[in-house]
């Protein structure tokens, strides 16, 4: 009896523990991914992540870091999610000034050699790819409305508040995207912020609307529903080499870039298989699938500029104050919301 009566205890706490076990492991062997990329170059680096080292990876995609970084503070006191990944390194910077990430130095990221103005000096944020804002254009709808008008395409930032192209003009949300709001900061460090305000409402008075996503505003070019738009150039460089969309990508002068970033969030399920995700992200291979199918430049020497794509070093960008950016992300959000409307 006494014997009937150990076995079952010990039956009962087998099954009480089991469970426990399961969790655990299952947590060990997956990881959250939160991605502002798009599906193909997330779901080409996750596959090849799963292959190298066995953790399944559960991926959210939407492409509007701004998004996901809402999401993030929403969820800071039960923590959903491992990673956040992509989108520029200012969408990652607040998280970590107010504890939402786990700091990290990967050592992957020192056997590259990856220049450090690309790296988190706090070790909060790794940067892994670089995009430059651009001007693009179809060519084919401004072949048959604004090229025989005589109308001169737009070379500068300022060429796109000429008043022809009332209507024709897109761009993603400064408020939901990385490359909006990086976009509104570089018009201020251009112009000063009195005058960069003055610029975005003439330019305004041209656009037909705002994209939530930064794919919503090349997806909007691509169907000709556009003629104009600010843009990532990598966004439509890849429309054109792979999918043969009519698009001419112009790089101005006083471009801003970003630095795309990987971090950690604090209190995720797996903040092993985070580290181990961050040091695949070092290593040479994602790059590689970065740059050959999202044609983003990637940080490390080894990777090769993408086809269709003007070298990085080329490129004349706006003296952009990270710091400032970072501290006034808030409040230039709010103002564009209160001035812009939409």
């Amino acid at each position: 009896m006494h014997r009937l009566r150990l076995a079952v205890v010990s039956m009962v706490l087998l099954a009480m523990l089991l469970p426990g076990l399961s969790t655990v492991s299952a947590q060990q062997n997956r990881i959250v991914v939160y991605s502002a990329l798009p599906d193909l170059e997330t779901s080409l680096v996750h596959r090849e992540f799963t292959r190298r080292t066995g953790i399944q990876v559960e991926a959210l995609v939407v492409p509007a870091a701004g998004t996901l970084q809402a999401r993030i503070r929403t969820e800071k006191d039960r923590p959903r999610a491992d990673v956040f990944v992509g989108g520029d390194r200012a969408l990652h910077i607040p998280l970590a000034r107010e504890g939402l990430l786990l700091r990290y130095r990967s050592p992957a990221a020192a056997e590259a050699k990856i220049d450090p103005a690309y790296l988190d000096p706090d070790g909060y944020w790794h940067g892994w790819y670089l995009g430059t804002l651009s001007i693009i254009i179809n060519t084919e709808r401004w072949d048959r409305e604004l090229g025989p008008r005589g109308v001169r395409k737009p070379a500068s930032w300022d060429d796109l508040t000429r008043p022809e192209f009332r209507g024709h003009f897109v761009m993603p949300s400064p408020v939901t995207t990385g490359g909006g709001y990086i976009f509104l900061a570089a018009q201020i460090f251009r112009l000063g912020e009195d005058r960069a305000w003055t610029f975005m409402r003439a330019l305004n008075a041209n656009a037909s609307q705002y994209t939530p996503t930064a794919p919503g505003t090349i997806a909007l070019l691509e169907r000709g529903e556009a003629t104009v738009a600010m843009m990532w150039a990598h966004e439509a460089v890849g429309a054109r080499r792979l999918r043969y969309a009519p698009l001419e990508v112009t790089v101005p002068p006083d471009t801003g870039f970003e630095i795309g970033a990987v971090s950690i969030i604090r209190g995720g399920p797996n903040p092993d298989g985070a580290r181990a995700y961050v040091d695949f992200l070092m290593s040479r291979t994602p790059q590689d699938i970065n740059a050959r199918f999202g044609f983003r430049y990637a940080v490390r020497a080894d990777v090769g500029v993408p086809a269709g794509a003007t070298s990085f070093e080329q490129l004349k960008f706006v003296k952009y104050d990270l710091d400032w950016a970072v501290q006034n992300q808030t409040r230039l959000r709010e103002r564009w919301t209160r001035e812009i409307g939409r």
